[in-house]
């Protein structure tokens, strides 16, 4: 067990002796004492001898043998009147070390170890700075000082002989170490705790003014000089008085605040201090969406989830105002920030209506904040998908009328004159086409925006919307993703920010199959070159190298390369080559490089395309490798239809993928984008599969799949 020491006084500070040296040499360093002897006094208050409690060196003289005046020793004087003599003379069979006190280069009195000065952090550490010495299980003596350590040679646990006339032995025991002086006198030294101020409640937070706020401490290896006190304040806002065992705060005012700081000074050269924060209790609401000093959300007509995040440093629960009966709490979850969830009722009225949540501190009726939402009223006409963000891809829950500004993706940039907007294709992931204008039942344009139509029964499937000029070219279009199942996000343990649960385009979650089972084609999705907005058709079962039928414009397959401008102009032209489709090298088509959601990214608003860096832990899980992946039924023997990584888990089908020859993959293979380029030719991705060959790229002209994440909030 490492024991700790108090700083050996002045039995130990006497003249430290070199392990081979002459008389001279005592006598030069005993004078040198002498000669410091008004500095030594003048230290000595800060170094308590081993005698005895509160009993301090006096004065410390040569002593020279009356019959031969030679200098043989030293005596000690100590403030209880005692005299002790020690001799100087090393024995033959030293056995080290030998702490003491000698004076430096620069005149000044320092601790020494066998006459060398100790240095701890470079420095010589001076008689008045108190060092804290330790044994360990190996018989190792350490000094610390400020906390650095440092080793001061071999001592044994017991019975090791230091020099003659200073000790005769150490033992060291349960609570403390015993020194045996060369008159056989026995010296206890307890061990000590370094000096400092121990506060175990620094961070505190009172109700209102003149609540006395009491904070107990302690100060370990205290001196009779010590003074506690407390600095950093404003006293217009506190009162802080220190008693004998507590810090007493009382605030002024009841938004008073401050970072205080707690001293103790030993008045020997030691202090400790301790960072005290005194709040009074508050909450704040850190992600709102209105742009107002009176309002924190406004939220749409329809209504639907909202969720606060709130910083409090009190627990907090959450009610509606008897006025906001349109607003339910779901959950409250307690954490330093708050996040309460809340479920907003569509509003019917075309009038904007005001609510208000009250945030009590937990269990109290105090009121710590006023949670302001407004909700706009209902509107006449199609509800604007992109009235938040546009983007792309817009998804679609419900049977309605929509519209969205023909803008490209995210930007406000207009897509040019539009002359009309059609529906170019739709699809079913099956391998039946479905009826045309069976899942967009009409589309228009008009004032700037695009406007759309479902049928009375929503039908879950993908479209793609064109707007033309009137020549009939294709200016921009617009993925329409009409979901079977609701898209649930989390980032499963496998991303910093929540992802879909399922590929762009895919019309259900990847849920676990049975092992004998094979992955659901619904859940393959859409296949996407790298780079561009715009999807194409995936394969439509597991076994299957044909894709899913499409009703409307039909999708032409070639091995030429395209323009950026081209491809906007032909969405349905698919080109395959060993590298890019693109004759224009652009390496950040998807905010690879910038970090940015683009223009061309094809995820729905508030999400984009994951970086490498984004889903490290999915591309950096091999599956063929099995470690991390669980995997599920394999087709014809020849490779898993799907995997599933994170917690919870999630599921990724083995989806198929579009290949530089042009073909299709069965799927047992999949390819996962990412935004980030490997090389002009090849951009990362997760390429699983069951097997070796093992791929962390793919030929950018490929078509693969793609699972959006959260876009970085601004």
């Amino acid at each position: 067990m490492k024991k700790i020491l108090t700083a050996f006084a002045m039995a130990l500070l006497l003249a430290g002796c070199a392990k081979q040296y002459d008389d001279s040499a005592i006598k030069t360093r005993l004078s040198a004492v002498e000669t410091k002897l008004i500095e030594l006094e003048s230290n000595i208050q800060s170094l308590q001898s081993a005698v005895g409690e509160g009993v301090f060196v006096a004065k410390v003289q040569e002593y020279a043998d009356p019959e031969t005046g030679k200098t043989v020793g030293v005596t000690i004087t100590y403030t209880n009147g005692d005299v002790k003599y020690f001799e100087i003379s090393p024995k033959a069979d030293y056995a080290g070390p030998v702490l003491g006190v000698i004076q430096s280069g620069s005149g000044a009195l320092v601790w020494a170890v066998d006459g060398i000065a100790i240095e701890v952090g470079g420095k010589e550490v001076p008689v008045y700075q108190t060092p804290v010495f330790s044994i360990d299980e190996d018989g190792n003596l350490w000094v610390e000082v400020d906390g650095e350590k440092v080793n001061l040679g071999q001592v044994q646990s017991e019975g090791a002989t230091l020099v003659d006339g200073i000790f005769t032995d150490i033992k060291v025991e349960a609570d403390k170490v015993v020194l045996t002086l060369s008159d056989g006198t026995k010296v206890n030294i307890p061990f000590a705790e370094p000096f400092k101020l121990n506060i175990e409640i620094n961070d505190v937070v009172f109700e209102k003014r003149f609540d006395a706020i009491t904070i107990p401490y302690t100060v370990s290896g205290k001196t009779e000089s010590t003074v506690v006190g407390v600095t950093g304040y404003n006293p217009n806002d506190f009162k802080v008085e220190v008693t004998e065992s507590a810090i007493v705060i009382t605030p002024y005012q009841n938004k008073a605040a401050a970072v205080m700081t707690a001293y103790a000074d030993s008045k020997i050269g030691l202090v400790s201090l301790v960072e005290l924060t005194v709040n009074h209790e508050e909450a704040r609401v850190t992600n709102p969406n209105a742009d107002s000093i009176v309002t924190d959300f406004i939220v749409d007509a329809e209504g639907g989830s909202l969720v606060v995040n709130v910083v409090s440093n009190v627990e907090i629960e959450a009610v509606p105002d008897e006025d906001s009966g349109w607003i339910t709490v779901v959950e409250t979850k307690a954490m330093k920030e708050h996040t309460i969830t809340l479920s907003i009722a569509a509003n019917s009225e075309a009038e904007l209506r005001e609510g208000c949540v009250d945030i009590y501190k937990k269990g109290t009726d105090k009121m710590i904040y006023n949670l302001f939402i407004d909700q706009e009223g209902v509107v006449a006409g199609p509800k604007d998908l992109g009235k938040k963000e546009t983007a792309n891809c817009y998804i679609v829950t419900a049977a309605d009328e929509y519209k969205f500004a023909a803008v490209k993706g995210n930007s406000a940039e207009s897509v040019g004159t539009v002359k009309e907007a059609v529906v170019l294709w739709e699809t079913v992931n099956t391998d039946t086409a479905p009826e045309a204008n069976s899942i967009i039942a009409s589309v228009a344009f008009a004032d700037g925006y695009v406007t759309f139509s479902t049928p009375t029964t929503l039908k879950p499937g993908n479209a793609v919307i064109a707007a033309k000029d009137a020549d009939g070219v294709i200016l921009w279009s617009w993925h329409i993703w009409i979901p079977e199942t609701a898209i649930e996000t989390n980032t499963y343990g496998i991303a910093e920010r929540p992802i879909m649960d399922r590929y762009l385009g895919a019309l259900t979650e990847a849920t676990q199959w049975e092992t004998s089972g094979a992955a659901d084609g619904l859940s393959f999705g859409l296949l996407y070159q790298w780079g561009r907005k715009d999807p194409f058709p995936n394969v439509y079962d597991a076994g299957s190298r044909k894709a899913a039928k499409v009703a409307g414009t039909q999708f032409a397959y070639g091995t030429t390369k395209m323009s950026m401008a081209e491809a906007i102009a032909n969405p349905t032209q698919v080109n395959a080559l060993k590298d890019d489709w693109n004759t224009e090298s652009n390496n950040d088509l998807w905010g690879g490089e910038s970090g940015k959601k683009t223009i061309n990214d094809p995820c729905p608003p508030g999400y984009c395309v994951p970086t490498a860096a984004d889903i490290a832990t999915i591309i950096d899980n091999k599956p063929d490798e099995l470690a991390t992946w669980a995997c599920g039924a394999s087709v014809s023997g020849t490779g898993f239809t799907w995997f599933k990584l994170g917690t919870p888990a999630t599921v990724f089908p083995n989806a198929g993928f579009y290949n530089y020859d042009a073909s299709y993959s069965r799927a047992y293979r999949s390819v996962l984008w990412t935004a980030t380029k490997s090389d002009d030719a090849q951009a990362k991705c997760k390429y699983i599969y069951e097997g070796p060959g093992f791929a962390s790229s793919a030929r950018k002209s490929q078509g693969g799949s793609i699972r959006c994440i959260a876009v970085v909030a601004e």
